[in-house]
C-alpha cells in the first residue's frame, strides 16, 4: 500500500467512526431530549446553537490546518467528542444537554469542521479518479452513519430501558474520540495526494484566482439555502416527529434510521456511474429535485409505515449529489483554492443548518408538521433549479489534468 493509499485511509477512519458516532448520537440525543422534557423548538434552538458554534470552528480550523496541517483538525474533534460525552453523563438532563451543544458536536453536524479538512484533502485526487473517490468517501461514511444508527437499538436487545440506553450510548462517545484523536495524530502534516499534481493549473472556466473566488462564494451562498431547506427538517426533528406523532420506540427509529442510511450509501456508487453519462452538475441537480418532492409528501402519510417507505425512498436519491458536487467544484477551481472552497462550502451548509433548525422547531410546534417539511421542500427545489441556472454553463475544464 502506497503513501496515498495510507493517507486516504486514515482519513477514510477517521470520518468513518465520527459519523458512526453520529448515527448512534442523533437517536440517543433525541430520546434524551424527549425525556427530559424538551419541545421541538428547544431541540431546534440547541441544534442551532451547536451549528453556529461548527461554523465558528471551521473558520478557525480552515487557518490552523493551513499553518500546521490536518492532524490539529482531527485530534480537535476527538477532544470535543470527548467532553461532549462527559458533559452528558455527569450531568443528565436538560442542563448536561445543553452545556454539550457548546461543544459543537450534537447531530446532525457534529464536527463537521473534519469532514470540510476531508474534503479539502480528497479534492487534490487527479481528475480521473476524483469523483470515484468521493464517492467511496461517502459510502464509507454513510455506511458508518447506518452502522451507529443500527448499534442505538442493541441495548434494547439486552432489556435495557430507554435511560440506560442513552447512557451506554453517550459514554460511548468517549472512547471513540480518543481513537479518532490517536488515528489524527498520525496523518502526516504534508498532504501526499498534492505532490502528483502539475505545478501549472489554471481552469479557463473559471477566470483565473478572482473567479475562482467568485464562484466559491456564490457556490457557498447557494449550500446555505439548501442546507436551511435541509435544516428545517433535519433528521433530528423528523426523528423527534416520528417519535411524538407516531409513537416509535428507539429501536423502531434505529431501524429506520438504518434503512436511510443504507440506501443513502448505494446511492454514492450510482452517482459516480450516472455522472459518466449525464454530467456531475445534472446527476446532482436532478436526482435532488425528486427527493425534495418525496420529503414533503411526508406529512400527509396516512401511518408510519407509509411515512417510513417516503423517507427510505427519499434516501436513496437525496445524497446523489454530494460525490458530484463535490468532485464538479474541485474541478472548476484550481488545486491551491480546492481546501478553501471545501471549507468556504461548508460554512455556507452549516449556516444554512443553523437557520433552518429553530425554524423547523417553531413551525413543528405551533403550525403542525405540514409547514417544516413544505418550507424545506421548497427551499431545497429552489436550490436546485438556481444550481442548475447559474453554473449549467460552467463546465470542468477540459485540461485540468
Amino acid at each position: 500500500m502506497g503513501v496515498a493509499s495510507r493517507y486516504r485511509g486514515r482519513l477514510y477512519l477517521i470520518e468513518a467512526v465520527r459519523t458512526f458516532a453520529q448515527g448512534f448520537f442523533a437517536i440517543s440525543f433525541v430520546v434524551a431530549a424527549r425525556s427530559a422534557g424538551m419541545s421541538a423548538l428547544l431541540v431546534g434552538v440547541l441544534t442551532t446553537i451547536s451549528v453556529l458554534i461548527g461554523i465558528a470552528t471551521t473558520r478557525y480550523m480552515e487557518g490552523a490546518v493551513s499553518r500546521h496541517g490536518p492532524r490539529v483538525a482531527f485530534v480537535g474533534v476527538g477532544a470535543l467528542m470527548v467532553a461532549t460525552g462527559s458533559v452528558m453523563l455527569l450531568l443528565p438532563g436538560e442542563a448536561g444537554i445543553a452545556l454539550a451543544a457548546l461543544f459543537g458536536f450534537l447531530p446532525p453536524l457534529g464536527g463537521q469542521f473534519v469532514a470540510a479538512v476531508i474534503e479539502g484533502s480528497l479534492a487534490q485526487t487527479p481528475a480521473a479518479a476524483r469523483t470515484k473517490v468521493f464517492a467511496r468517501f461517502g459510502l464509507l461514511a454513510t455506511v458508518a452513519g447506518a452502522a451507529g444508527s443500527l448499534f442505538a437499538s442493541f441495548p434494547a436487545l439486552f432489556g435495557i430501558g430507554d435511560g440506560g440506553a442513552v447512557s451506554i450510548l453517550t459514554f460511548l462517545l468517549i472512547p471513540l474520540g480518543v481513537v479518532i484523536g490517536v488515528t489524527g495524530a498520525l496523518v502526516p502534516r504534508v498532504n501526499p495526494l498534492s505532490g502528483a499534481r502539475p505545478k501549472a493549473e489554471t481552469p479557463a472556466a473559471s477566470g483565473g484566482v478572482d473567479g475562482s473566488q467568485k464562484l466559491i462564494n456564490r457556490l457557498a451562498l447557494l449550500f446555505t439555502a439548501d442546507a436551511s431547506g435541509s435544516g428545517v427538517v433535519t433528521p433530528t426533528l423528523i426523528l423527534y416527529w416520528l417519535h411524538v406523532h407516531f409513537h416509535l420506540s428507539l429501536p423502531d427509529l434505529s431501524l429506520l434510521y438504518f434503512g436511510m442510511d443504507v440506501l443513502s450509501a448505494l446511492s454514492f456508487p450510482l452517482a459516480e456511474r450516472i455522472s459518466r453519462k449525464v454530467g456531475l452538475l445534472n446527476t446532482a441537480v436532478f436526482t435532488h429535485i425528486p427527493s425534495s418532492l418525496l420529503l414533503v409528501a411526508v406529512p400527509f402519510a396516512p401511518g408510519a409505515a407509509i411515512a417510513a417507505t417516503l423517507l427510505l425512498a427519499r434516501a436513496l436519491l437525496v445524497e446523489m449529489d454530494v460525490p458530484t458536487r463535490q468532485s464538479y467544484i474541485a474541478s472548476i477551481v484550481p488545486s491551491s483554492m480546492r481546501a478553501q472552497a471545501a471549507s468556504r462550502t461548508s460554512m455556507g451548509k452549516q449556516a444554512g443548518r443553523a437557520i433552518g433548525p429553530a425554524i423547523g422547531g417553531a413551525l413543528l410546534s405551533s403550525v403542525g408538521a405540514v409547514a417544516p417539511f413544505l418550507t424545506g421542500g421548497v427551499l431545497k427545489i429552489s436550490y436546485d433549479l438556481v444550481l442548475w441556472r447559474s453554473f449549467r454553463q460552467v463546465e470542468a475544464a477540459a485540461a485540468e489534468e
